[in-house]
């Protein structure tokens, strides 16, 4: 009897160790036949023709006006070569976008956008806070998250003490928020004020930004190479 038992307890576990290694085959060539779904085109992806279009439209409408005032600067000593696109590695966008996920997760909010803003590099070798400037004069592009709080999206950056992180609400031209006064968002979302911070004037155009408003992490990038055209 007591061999029976044992019998019967061993054919049972060969049978379910047999089982369970088909489950698992079956799962593996299961997994191995899924495909990938395939990503839909965006709805603003445009026709190559039309891409085409846009670019001769800012030559014949944008370039020759930067041109000449370019020149103009220089005494006309030299032509000015206009950038007409800005760079980044690949690999450097899929790290910039990691990262903003990353801090914006760190502050309890969700990024709802990516602005693209035009920007120009001051005509001298170096910014204040000694990073090299490359191409003075030349134009360039900011990268710049935003988040949705009310009606509307805003500029942001990651501030906060005591390891806890915020989202601290930019205006449009990444100054202080005036009627708000700081603006910066607590963990559940909602708006707090503090007036104790000076007001910076939406006009100041002179990088004379207060340093203690703008303590904190930055989510904007810049430094992309840019060039004039190169003709094939």
């Amino acid at each position: 009897m007591i061999k029976v038992k044992k019998s019967l307890f061993h054919l049972m576990f060969v049978s379910s160790l047999f089982l369970a290694l088909g489950g698992c085959a079956e799962k593996m060539e299961k997994e191995q036949g899924e495909e990938t779904p395939e990503v839909m085109a965006p709805a603003q992806i445009v026709p190559v023709e039309q891409a085409k279009g846009l670019y001769d439209n800012y030559s014949e409408r944008r370039l020759p006006m930067i041109q000449r005032y370019e020149d103009s600067i220089n005494g006309y000593k030299e032509k000015f070569d206009v950038a007409r696109y800005i760079t980044y590695d690949y690999k450097t966008i899929k790290q910039y976008m990691a990262y903003i996920e990353q801090e914006a997760k760190k502050a309890n909010v969700e990024i709802s956008g990516l602005r693209i803003y035009f920007s120009n590099y001051p005509d001298k070798p170096v910014f204040d806070n000694g990073d090299s400037i490359q191409h003075p004069r030349q134009n360039s592009v900011l990268l710049s998250p935003s988040i949705r709080k009310g009606k509307r999206d805003h500029l942001f950056y990651i501030g906060g003490t005591d390891g806890e992180s915020q989202a601290i609400l930019l205006s449009d031209d990444f100054g202080e928020i005036q009627e708000m006064g700081m603006g910066h968002t607590d963990g559940d979302g909602t708006l707090s004020h503090a007036s104790m911070l000076p007001n910076l004037s939406s006009a100041n155009s002179n990088n004379t930004a207060n340093s203690s408003f703008y303590a904190g992490s930055s989510m904007t990038m810049n430094r992309g190479s840019g060039s004039p055209p190169h003709n094939q």
